[in-house]
């Protein structure tokens, strides 16, 4: 064999009987086109499972039901076929819904793309497709923390913190319906320090069967408080003065995030932010950037990082004012029980400042306002309200630290037997 390979003479007859051979193929049309020479065979030729696209409304309507592929049937000359065959050009089948509304559509599959000497019929001819008016939903976003009782021996876990605090579902009609339930999923086995992750959101129905929908956004921030001998806390920068009328402060972000602090445990666990310095808001006017050093707070021995960059963007202030906002209580364990003397109700009026598109968009249910007292011992705090929303937009409080006593439940009840 491999003599034969070697001999130019066998080589030259394979090419020869080759180019022969291609040579016919594409001539054969023409040939069959000539005066006097029979017409080619017309050659059936079937493609099973061919995907059906759907051209409709995608902003208004979804589709609920159609049929997934369609069996297309061609017919033509032998070596159109062969083309079609080798080449599997680029072509579409679908159906036309441009223009039509809600409910079920009787409508005739069309094609492109396929060669014109070849006939084409589409099976089945007509689909059936249903079109349903999208809807959105606002759900709050549970989250399930995993082997809570796996945390490092001396550490204990609080109270998750969401951003944002609700997601949105835009879908058809009947799947909307079907959602109960929005949920992210930490795993904090192991933790020696607080967590920050951001986590995929996950839907559910009412019998806690998993949805196939996608919510905006699809991920959170997730804060989950882990007290440990140093701590990471958040960073903040403390505001004096006031803006000019007519300006606000559209971001402030500081880079990095969070610091590292140390020093004795009775010290830091006291600790949830800390401060980098002033900002005078009465000198700025503009977008600007600022470098600033961490003053170390008493009794702290260190920060890392010790510098942070803080960056201000400028925009037009507009208002709103949002009352009844409910004060929630976090980090408090099923031992102890927490009282509000000055604010019994435990609501708040919070006004927002950030652009008018933002206000226009912000609900009282995009709004949370807490008061972690994970890192409280009993006794009586004066407690800071936090207040968590959307980004890019502030919020301001009429006092934004609360008198609050924490007592456990075995000294609330002997004082209420020492008063009756």
């Amino acid at each position: 064999m491999d003599k034969l390979f070697n001999s130019h003479w066998f080589v030259k007859i394979i090419s020869f009987f080759i180019a022969l051979m291609l040579f016919a193929m594409v001539n054969m049309d023409n040939l069959n086109n000539q005066p006097g020479v029979l017409p080619a065979k017309q050659v059936p030729y079937s493609i099973g499972e061919v995907a059906l696209d759907i051209i409709y409304d995608s902003e208004t309507y979804e589709v609920v039901d159609q049929p997934e592929s369609v069996q297309v049937n061609l017919k033509g000359p032998q070596t159109s076929i062969t083309r079609f065959q080798l080449s599997r050009g680029s072509y579409e089948v679908f159906a036309d819904l441009t223009g039509r509304e809600e409910g079920v559509h009787t409508v005739d599959v069309k094609y492109r793309g396929f060669p014109s000497d070849l006939s084409v019929t589409i099976v089945p001819q007509y689909v059936q497709v249903e079109l349903q008016e999208k809807q959105t939903v606002s759900l709050p976003v549970q989250v399930e923390l995993l082997n809570s009782d796996e945390v490092k021996k001396g550490y204990s876990v609080g109270t998750p913190i969401v951003s944002p605090v609700n997601i949105e579902v835009t879908a058809a009609r009947d799947y909307v319906s079907q959602v109960k339930v929005a949920k992210a999923t930490i795993d904090v086995s192991g933790a020696d320090e607080t967590i920050e992750e951001a986590a995929p959101v996950k839907l559910y129905d009412a019998n806690g069967d998993e949805l196939s929908l996608t919510p905006e956004p699809s991920v959170v921030d997730i804060r989950v408080p882990v007290t440990s001998p140093n701590r990471v806390v958040p960073t903040r920068v403390n505001r004096v003065g006031e803006l000019q009328d007519g300006i606000s402060i559209e971001e402030l972000t500081i880079e990095p995030a969070e610091v590292t602090i140390y020093g004795p445990m009775n010290v830091i666990e006291d600790i949830n932010v800390i401060d980098v310095g002033e900002l005078d808001l009465s000198k700025i006017t503009e977008s600007q950037t600022l470098e600033m050093t961490i003053p170390l707070p008493p009794d702290v021995e260190s920060v890392s990082p010790e510098e942070v960059t803080v960056t201000v963007t400028i925009t037009i202030e507009e208002t709103k004012e949002f009352p009844d906002i409910p004060i929630e209580i976090i980090g408090a364990s099923d031992q102890t029980e927490i009282t509000l003397e000055e604010n019994p109700n435990r609501l708040l009026t919070i006004t927002a400042r950030g652009s008018g598109e933002l206000l226009d968009k912000l609900t009282a249910s995009d709004i949370q306002a807490y008061i972690d007292v994970s890192d409280l011992s009993p006794g009586e705090h004066s407690a800071e309200v936090q207040v968590n929303g959307p980004p890019n937009i502030r919020f301001e409080l009429e006092n934004t630290t609360i008198p609050i006593t924490i007592q456990s439940s075995s000294e609330s009840m002997l004082s209420e037997g020492e008063n009756d």
